[in-house]
């Protein structure tokens, strides 16, 4: 595997990462300010509390979604698969709006998908070199 492949792969997994922790502390932000909404015994805190914990769930599902998907990109790309690329630029591309990290991170993996590295890699780990036919001597 080309460094630059094995560069691309490792910034997909610590996009996982990153995309775990944000889930989990959006977890954790969410249900707590839900919670403190929720110890007034008033009806209008009751919307406001459920309200709460379900945009907290639907923004961890989302980034828990996305670090899926990049953990299924980056085995992908270790393997070698045609579709890994394809999926790779593109969240990539997702990621790059996300300054600081996620502009260095999507930065990465298209330096390594869109290089010559990449291409060999994809098309069969070894660079396609065709070699003239030469017709034979006569006698």
């Amino acid at each position: 595997m080309p460094n630059s492949i094995r560069t691309t792969r490792m910034a997909f997994i610590v996009a996982a990462g990153l995309d775990i922790a944000a889930a989990a502390t959006l977890l954790f932000i969410f249900f707590a300010g839900a919670a403190f909404i929720g110890w007034g015994s008033e009806r209008a805190g009751l919307l406001g509390n459920a309200l709460l914990g379900a945009a907290g769930i639907i923004l961890a599902a989302i980034f828990a979604a996305f670090a899926v998907l990049a953990l299924v990109v980056a085995a992908g790309i270790a393997k070698g698969r045609p579709w890994a690329r394809l999926g790779g630029i593109v969240l990539a591309a997702i990621y790059l709006p996300a300054v600081p990290v996620g502009t260095i991170i999507g930065g990465v993996a298209l330096s390594g998908l869109l290089g010559r590295d990449a291409r060999d890699w994809f098309l069969g780990g070894a660079p396609v070199r065709r070699t003239p036919q030469v017709p034979p001597a006569s006698v």
